[in-house]
Parts: structure tokens; sequence; C-alpha cells
């Protein structure tokens, strides 16, 4: 057996790292302080994103050894509700997002993780979380505080499938409002970047709004709440740690669809312990030109307001929506200039970023202790 890796953090970004390095022959021990895997949500759908890359994201699973221990659903299509009152349909000839859920359910993409890593053998020690350590550890603790604020409900439907989102800052300022619906089961949620106190006005905002234009009928309706943050640092690799994930910024700025960015990055540290390359080399080869990109885009979306809006949504329905993103996603000499100036605009509210302990003063851990900018269960 190699040596031992410690990983603090049961999330996508950590689980891969744990699956990948067990697989290779290290020993590995997962801190969660949570109980379960997939705390932070309440088994609510998300888009696994599949526009930043030629690459689909479930062949690059299959790539990186990862079963697909979890359900997920191809979507190519949509609509877009703009400011102006337009509903805008958009069409891709192939897979814009993947549908799944997050939580702690057995279907979930979180679960799944969880059983692939059980199952090579990875400790994964629940409501626990580490302090001191020998050796080498990796950071996976999720998001320290809020630069993206979602506020949601969960619910059950008769409505067919559908995916929908909302460009209006009256419905989400700054940011986007989405609906996804799968098999009877439905998630509504305003995704702020933005007057973040408000959240729960918008989520009222939101769902009203799709449930009048789209005549939805809702059951069993839960609340839910998350957060998340980005920032982009120049290294992942200080003090013996390395950081990936969302721990590590890794996001969507424009977006937040952070789940493929978690991924790719555990699975990139793992690799770099294994194989002896500089992880923060690697992942600056790797991810750092589509995160520019998304920041520089997070910068126009902002600067477009809502009048630019509805002249998105109709760039995005008179072209195949999926080569669209891509191509914005794409680095750029043009991109890399605005990401930074956007980077001089958009500070992340994390102050210190090496807390990985119990009894500390900063941000994260009073984040904690004090039940700010936590998961709103019903």
């Amino acid at each position: 057996m190699k040596e031992g890796i410690n990983i603090i953090g049961a999330g996508l970004a950590g689980l891969t790292a744990a699956i990948t390095l067990a697989r290779n022959g290290f020993a590995v021990t997962v801190f969660e302080q949570h109980s379960d895997v997939g705390f932070r949500f309440n088994n609510d759908f998300q888009g696994l994103e599949n526009w930043s890359s030629e690459v689909d994201v479930i062949q690059e699973f299959t790539e990186m050894g990862l079963r697909l221990d979890f359900d997920y659903s191809p979507y190519s299509d949509g609509l877009i509700f703009t400011p102006q009152g337009e509903v805008i349909s958009v069409k891709s000839s192939k897979t814009s997002f993947y549908l799944v859920s997050r939580g702690s359910r057995s279907e979930t993409i979180d679960y799944g993780l969880k059983r692939q890593a059980e199952e090579c053998g990875v400790v994964i020690n629940f409501g626990k979380r580490i302090d001191k350590y020998k050796g080498r550890v990796i950071v996976a603790t999720g998001p320290k505080s809020g630069d993206i604020i979602a506020s949601g409900i969960t619910f059950e439907t008769d409505a067919p499938d559908i995916a929908a989102i909302i460009f209006d800052d009256a419905t989400a300022p700054k940011g986007y409002g989405y609906l996804l619906v799968s098999r009877g089961r439905g998630t509504i949620a305003s995704v702020l970047f933005r007057e973040f106190r408000k959240a729960d006005y918008y989520r009222t905002v939101c769902i009203d709004r799709f449930k009048s234009r789209l005549h939805l009928n809702i059951r069993a309706e839960r609340k839910f709440g998350g957060f998340g943050n980005f920032f982009l640092r120049k290294h992942q690799n200080r003090n013996n740690k390395l950081y990936v994930g969302e721990a590590a910024g890794f996001q969507d700025y424009l977006w937040g669809f952070g789940m493929r960015y978690a991924i790719r990055s555990g699975y990139l540290v793992a690799r770099s312990i294994i194989e002896g390359f500089d992880y923060d080399t690697a992942w600056k080869r790797s991810l750092r030109p589509t995160l520019e990109a998304s920041l520089a885009n997070r910068y126009l979306f902002e600067w477009l307001g809502s009048r630019g809006y509805g002249y998105l949504a109709n760039k995005l329905s008179s072209r195949d929506s999926r080569d669209l993103l891509n191509k914005h996603y794409n680095s750029s000499f043009a991109k890399r200039l605005i990401s930074l100036v956007a980077a001089r605009k958009y500070s992340s509210r994390v102050k210190d970023s090496e807390c990985n302990h119990d009894n500390c003063s900063c941000v994260w851990c009073r984040c904690v202790q004090n039940g700010q900018l936590g998961v709103v269960r019903d």
C-alpha cells in the first residue's frame, strides 16, 4: 500500500480524488463534517453542463474511470423567458446538459460517487473534521461563503419533462431563474448574484412566474437554499494542501455550474499524486482558460442588463445553443483581457483560505457556527 492521503470533504471533488487514488493503491481517508454526502442539497435537480468542452461530459466521466452510478437525463431543448415577456425556444443537436439530482438519496450523483469510493476501500469518516494531519492533504470543503445564492423549491407535478430559464433582474438580479422537471419531480430556483437578503422574495417571484406562464401544478413543495463562491488564485498547492472544487474557487462565474470543474479537479489532483506531476501546472492548463472565459462572460452578462437579456436569448434561439455556448467558453485574447478587468471588479467574500479546523475566527467557521448562509430545509 502506498502513502496515506487525507481528504477533507466528501463532495464531488473529494470523492473523485478518493476513488482515483484508492484504485491506484493509496490508502485514502475522507473526513466529512456532515452525517452523509450531499448534505448541502435537498435532492434538487441541477444541470451538469455539457457545453464548456467539445468532449461530452459523460464520456469524460467514463475516461476518468468513474461509473455512471446515478440517474442522469440528457436535455437539448428548452425555453427562455425574457424581461420583455417573450418565451423563446432553444434547441441543440447535441446534449446541452445532463439533469442530475443532488443530495443523499441513492439516485443522486453524490451518493453514486460515495458508493464507488466505499467499494474501492476508501474510509469515510462522517461527522468528523480534521485539525491535525501528516503529509499531503486534499482540501475539498466546498464553498466557504456566498458569492452566489440559490433559493428555491422541490416539488411533485403532473407537468411533462421540461427545462426553462428566466433572464430578468426582477426575478433574479444579475442571475437567472430556472425550472427543471423530470418524471414527475421538479425544481424551481432563483439564482442571485446580487440582493441576497431578498432571496425569499425572489424565490416567490420566480415560482409565480413559472406557474402562471406554464400553468404548472405543484404538490409536496419543499423549500431549499444554497450558496457558492468563486475566485481565481495563482496557486492551489499551498502548505502541503492541495485545493480542489469550490474550495479552490473552481466554479462557472457566469451560471454557477460547478460540478464538472469539481470532478475534473478531483481527478487532476489524484493523477498529480499518482504520476508525480505538478498540480498547479495541470489545473492551469486544463481549467484556467475556461475559468477566465466564464469570468469574462459574467462581466459581459452584467453589462448587458435586462435590455440585453432578450438579445442573448434570441442569439441562443437563432443557432445551435450548445455550439454557441461552447464558442463563448473558448479562451481567446479578448476574453483574457476582459477577465483581467473583471477580476478587479469581482472579489470573493472568502477571507481565510487556509481554514479547515475547529474553533477559529475565519469567515467559514463563523458561518458554520452561526448558521449564516446555511442550507434551508423544511
